[in-house]
């Protein structure tokens, strides 16, 4: 049994959460109490010692961010819960963080929870949480945390030369270091990078506009990167690749 806490400033809001909880997790959680301010939620973690935190982003005029820099975040599990802009769900994303959007749905609940449940005794997470902090108070020096076999990586998006597909796989090319090949797809690392000049010239690679070097109209078309690899741009994407490097 794994025991929780939940921090929301809403009534509702919690009333709900507990119902969904104790429906579909009946004996797997124990809910030790829920709280509402900041203050009286580090008191609760730090004599009760849960191993789970439901986390609202927004908690009064403080955020939850403001509650874990104040905690050793070693041993406790965080899933938030948020109505955050996409910057924030970004932020999530690359620090392989669990979130539910408000209004939570039962199926994402489950998701995130079974998740937790399954890598009970999973090291690390705290330096998730690291990076998820990083990432929400510095947006000039993101960071992506990768998963392999072994646990996870992280790493600056800035260093991130380029993702290439294989199949499910995704390997991923950084500069002065290993290339990782990790389970997801490219097309999700599409979405989390897009809006870091990040741009998929093919339906096998995404670069980063930021190490190309020269683009060569022959051969139908390729960069070459600072790297000195030649990645081939596809004839559908060649234009609206143009367009895009020229405003960089």
């Amino acid at each position: 049994m794994l025991n929780c806490i939940i921090v929301e400033d809403e009534q509702q809001s919690i009333d709900i959460l507990i119902g969904m909880l104790k429906e579909s997790f009946g004996t797997d959680l124990h809910i030790i109490a829920s709280y509402k301010t900041v203050e009286t939620a580090i008191i609760a973690i730090r004599e009760y010692k849960p191993e789970l935190l439901f986390l609202d982003v927004q908690i009064g005029n403080q955020t939850g961010f403001d509650l874990l820099k104040q905690l050793d975040t070693k041993d406790i599990k965080v899933i938030f819960i948020t109505a955050f802009e996409k910057y924030a769900i970004q932020a999530f994303r690359f620090s392989a963080i669990d979130y539910l959007l408000k209004p939570v749905s039962t199926a994402d609940l489950h998701r995130a929870v079974s998740k937790v449940l399954n890598l009970k005794y999973e090291s690390g997470s705290y330096k998730k949480i690291e990076t998820l902090l990083k990432n929400i108070y510095n947006k000039d020096r993101q960071k992506l945390c990768i998963p392999d076999i072994n646990g996870f990586n992280i790493v600056e998006i800035n260093d991130i030369i380029r993702c290439e597909s294989n199949i499910n796989y995704t390997t991923i090319y950084i500069n002065k270091s290993n290339p990782i090949t990790v389970a997801k797809s490219l097309k999700e690392f599409e979405k989390m990078l897009s809006d870091f000049n990040f741009f998929r010239v093919h339906n096998s690679h995404l670069v980063n506009l930021n190490y190309i070097k020269s683009y060569n109209k022959s051969r139908g078309g390729y960069v070459e990167l600072t790297n000195g690899e030649q990645i081939e741009i596809s004839i559908r994407r060649k234009d609206e690749f143009i367009k895009t490097i020229t405003r960089v």
